[in-house]
């Protein structure tokens, strides 16, 4: 670029040279007259003044700029021919081959030569002969466009290689700094890629010892419901080989309730969820290869894989867990018949010493019956004997009838065997009472009946009241107007036996007498709910709020050791249940507690319906 630029100049200033003929300068020890433009007229002048000028043609000039120009600048600068009119302009050897180039049709010519010992970019043009050129060099016989000779233009490279060497430091430091800082990089890169890929191979190798080690069941599946993955543990389930099961449908496998899919049309599926229902956990049926099912616990979650949705079927066999909780039900079972039996066992003796007492009574009261009869006998006979005598004794046995009368104190008589025949006919009654709230309370039924809360709750009283008659007393706040509701009276009597009997426990506990302790049991119809509510309040130790929350629970008991099961409440509490109802408490401790059993009314016609009895 700089020889080039360099050999522009020198055109431009050979071109203005030429246009103006030449220039007239002062003749002086540097600038002599050209003594090769001897022939022509004129090239030496002296002015009005006196000064003697001299002709500088186009080489002349250029000569003397390169003079200048090498001396000051480095570059040289040669204006050269094959048929020099000067020998100082004869060519080099590159030149000369330069030039025979040009008459070849060559354009330029481009080398790095030495010149004395330096190496040198030359380069070279050729000159093509212009008018201006005739009036020197016609002699020569040249003519316009001509090639008549060249400029050489030769730039030192020393410079120009310190340049590129100390760029060239720069770039190799540079490069060589990228190097190492690529290199290390890639070392890192594939040091910390090799720590990853051996950390996720790890990963990968423990997930899937896990998968392959898991209990449970994991399957995977695609977007269609096809098994992608079956690991060992479902293996063991279904009896299938993962080959065998794996791309076909999930249907192969278990029994799925239409509520569990909603099936879409494959065209559309692309715009569609994913379809399985994940309502995590619920209960199928699963199918073993051998044709046998066997209940399990799937759930299902769900993951992307790239663009595509992927299914994970966790799946439980619950085979074990069934018939543990089969065995657990029947030994509630058997626990729940064991604490009525214990129950049905302290009513019956209850009962007894009930139904005792009135007939003992009965009994005693038949011994003054039977004596006071005999009197009245007594007393019929003399009058007997008196109606049948004749008019001479009538007087005589109507005096001895007198003072039998008052021997006897008939009238003391008859009001005996007034009173003796009301107190039996009480016993009678309450016999009879405990027999009826016995037959209702022992009369079990398998299908809900309609039934009656206040009597319900009388009944249990009834039954109850020899275990608590020397404990508290029992006020009743019954609402007359209670509609009938559909239950199994003799299960509802046993959790108001059981809430009686609690309530003596805690007011006992309490240290109450019977004059102090106090059960108040009520009953009503809230119409707003449609509900029926019992309460049974008592006055006794409470219930601590720390636990209130366990007092339902199976085998939990504040009772000593031997004075409960911990089945009473566990039980009336699972009665209740049954009946669509619940059971709510209140208690400070300290003051008493409050029993509420709440029932769904089966009455809409409510208040015009009345309870029975």
């Amino acid at each position: 670029l700089e020889a080039k630029t360099v050999y522009e100049k020198d055109i431009i200033y050979h071109k203005w040279a030429t246009e103006h003929k030449g220039v007239f300068v002062p003749i002086t020890k540097q600038t002599q007259p050209n003594p090769y433009l001897a022939n022509i007229p004129g090239v030496n002048i002296t002015t009005t003044t006196g000064e003697r000028l001299t002709l500088i043609n186009p080489e002349y000039m250029i000569r003397q700029v390169y003079g200048m120009q090498t001396k000051d600048f480095g570059p040289i600068e040669h204006i050269t021919s094959l048929d020099p009119k000067r020998p100082g302009n004869a060519a080099d050897p590159w030149e000369k081959k330069a030039l025979e180039s040009f008459e070849k049709g060559k354009k330029k010519a481009i080398a790095v030569e030495k010149i004395n010992g330096a190496l040198y970019l030359r380069y070279m043009r050729p000159m093509i002969t212009e008018k201006g050129c005739l009036k020197c060099h016609a002699v020569q016989g040249y003519k316009v466009g001509d090639i008549r000779g060249g400029i050489s233009v030769s730039i030192p490279m020393a410079p120009l290689l310190a340049i590129a060497r100390a760029h060239n430091i720069s770039t190799y430091a540079v490069h060589i700094t990228f190097w190492v800082l690529g290199m290390t990089g890639i070392i890192l890169g594939m040091y910390w890629l090799t720590l990853t890929i051996r950390e996720r191979e790890k990963n990968e190798t423990r997930t899937r010892s896990i998968i392959d080690n898991m209990l449970d069941g994991l399957i995977t599946l695609d977007q269609n419901h096809r098994i992608k993955s079956f690991n060992p543990a479902a293996v063991r389930l279904f009896g299938y080989k993962p080959e065998e099961v794996i791309g076909k449908s999930i249907y192969t496998l278990f029994r799925l309730p239409d509520k569990y899919l909603r099936q879409v049309d494959d065209a559309d599926y692309q715009n569609e969820e994913f379809i399985l229902v994940t309502d995590n956990p619920y209960e199928l049926t699963g199918c073993r290869k051998d044709g046998s099912t066997f209940p399990v616990e799937i759930s299902f979650s769900e993951t992307l894989s790239g663009e595509d949705h992927i299914a994970i079927a966790m799946v439980r066999d619950l085979t074990g867990r069934k018939k543990a909780e089969q065995a657990l039900r029947d030994s509630q079972d058997r626990l729940i018949k064991q604490e009525k039996l214990a129950s049905l066992g302290t009513m019956v003796a209850g009962i007894a010493h009930e139904i005792n007492n009135p007939a003992q009574a009965i009994g005693f009261s038949m011994e003054g019956l039977k004596m006071n009869v005999e009197y009245v006998k007594k007393f019929l006979n003399e009058l007997k004997k008196c109606l049948s005598t004749d008019n001479e004794d009538l007087v005589k046995h109507r005096e001895q009838l007198h003072n039998l009368s008052e021997e006897l104190d008939l009238d003391l008589v008859l009001e005996n065997i007034d009173d003796i025949a009301a107190r039996n006919i009480e016993s009678v009654v309450r016999i009879n009472k405990i027999v009826k709230s016995t037959k209702r309370m022992a009369h079990f039924e398998d299908d809900f009946i309609s039934c009656d809360l206040n009597t319900i709750i009388n009944d249990a009283i009834t039954l109850a009241h020899s275990q608590i008659k020397y404990d508290m007393e029992v006020q009743l706040d019954l609402a007359p107007d209670i509609p009938e509701f559909q239950g199994m009276p003799q299960e509802l009597g046993q959790v108001f036996i059981n809430l009686i009997i609690n309530a003596r426990d805690a007011v006992k506990e309490k240290g109450l007498t019977k004059k102090d302790g106090l059960l108040k049991i009520s009953s009503r119809y809230n119409a707003g709910t449609d509900q029926i509510e019992a309460c049974f309040e008592d006055n006794g130790i409470g219930i601590k709020e720390e636990i209130i929350s366990k007092v339902f629970d199976p085998f939990f008991t504040t009772k000593g050791l031997g004075l409960g099961t911990g089945l009473g409440l566990n039980l009336s509490h699972l009665i209740v249940e049954a009946h669509g109802g619940h059971i709510d408490i209140k208690s400070v401790y300290g003051e008493g507690t409050c029993f509420m059993v709440i029932l769904k009314a089966t009455a809409p016609n409510y208040p015009g319906k009345k309870k029975k009895g």
